[in-house]
């Protein structure tokens, strides 16, 4: 029994971002939904926490949101939690999710004594040991604020990276792992912005107008050896709200991105390294073959990132889709690859079907953007 609750994969990732952006909200919408039967009947997975006062915790937040009222932000303590993903008719535990909220309140002010700076510490250790990296922009503040408050933020979130590289100079250990994490910039509180609106021009947006801010954090985190940030693009919304009063809990945007998005950029790194990773090659590419022609389109974007244009890139994009709906396989042939997995009872393999499918289902591929220049050379 011990054997089968041990995971087969481990997905670690942190969500930086100012007090109140929303990142405690996700975390409890998150595990409230993915741990229900609806979600298991329409995904065919859901969620568990192996935890018991994380599972208390966590779904007393849930249902504060049930509820109408939204959680109060993380003050002056980290939290990590463990998410187990189970598949329906599969026995096992093919992925664990080890997520840790970093405390808003850090960003904005120095730790009040010795304890706290300790517990700071101590999170930012656990923080550069993530695989992937969320940064949370604030939805209402950019829809309130505009570039204002993205370059104000971009610049913050700079010198306190700044201050991270610092503080880990000299260890070589934790350094190397700064080197092997992948950054997404997520926009929260999207139901509160233009229907329309998609990460493609998120993107836009942030390098129209923070485009120096970004230039700089990026060299901030090139010192380390990890020059790919801002390179991906995310929309979420916890719920559906309106100021501090929820409308909708069922009304949500990008919760089933998040792992899917995580280990494809994760990949993908690997690949523009060159850098071998058997499982997410099998994961987002099926074989080592597939994996090598990756690589090679991988090459060809960095290229073609250099057309002047949205239009010309948009183009580029869209020629390159098609050529990954072929290596990735339709949204149907997935699918069936995941129906196939679950009758046979493999539950990595049914798995790595459920995140390709999530990202493949057209109605997703307007919340997550993937720019053709993903790791400078």
């Amino acid at each position: 029994m011990a054997r089968q609750n041990k995971p087969l994969q481990t997905l670690k990732v942190a969500f930086l971002g100012g007090r109140g952006s929303g990142k405690t909200t996700l975390l409890a919408s998150y595990l409230g939904h993915m741990a229900s039967s609806r979600w298991q009947k329409e995904h065919q997975y859901y969620l568990g926490t192996p935890d018991s006062a994380d599972s208390k915790r966590l779904n007393a937040l849930y249902q504060g949101l049930c509820e109408g009222f939204f959680p109060e932000a993380t003050i002056k303590r980290a939290s990590a939690y463990r998410f187990h993903m189970h598949v329906q008719d599969c026995a096992g535990v093919p992925l664990e999710i080890q997520w840790l909220d970093y405390p808003g309140e850090w960003w904005e002010r120095e730790p009040a004594d010795a304890k706290e700076r300790k517990q700071r510490d101590e999170c930012l250790k656990r923080m550069v040991t993530s695989q992937v990296c969320f940064l949370v922009i604030d939805g209402a503040e950019l829809n309130k604020h505009g570039e204002k408050y993205l370059r104000a933020h971009l610049a913050h979130m700079t010198n306190e990276i700044a201050n991270l590289l610092r503080q880990t100079a000299g260890r070589k250990k934790r350094n190397q792992q700064l080197r092997d994490m992948v950054w997404v910039m997520a926009l929260s509180k999207a139901d509160l912005l233009e229907n329309n609106l998609t990460a493609a021009d998120f993107a836009d947006f942030v390098n129209r107008y923070a485009g120096d801010q970004l230039d700089t954090l990026r060299q901030r985190l090139g010192e380390a050896g990890c020059p790919s940030f801002g390179m991906n693009y995310l929309l979420f919304s916890s719920v559906l709200g309106s100021g501090q009063k929820i409308i909708d809990i069922n009304k949500y945007i990008g919760l089933d991105l998040i792992a899917p998005l995580a280990l494809r950029t994760i990949l993908e790194k690997e690949l523009q390294q060159i850098e071998k990773s058997a499982v997410l090659k099998r994961i987002f590419a099926g074989s080592a073959d597939r994996g090598a022609l990756q690589a090679i389109f991988s090459v060809l974007r960095q290229f073609l990132a250099k057309w002047p244009d949205r239009s010309s890139r948009e183009l580029a994009d869209l020629l390159f889709a098609k050529a990954e709906t072929w290596l990735n396989g339709q949204a149907t042939d997935l699918q069936k690859e995941m129906d196939s997995q679950q009758q046979q009872g493999h539950s990595l393999q049914a798995a790595e079907a459920i995140l390709k499918l999530a990202l493949s289902k057209p109605e997703n591929r307007k919340y997550f953007y993937v720019p053709l220049l993903r790791v400078s050379p």
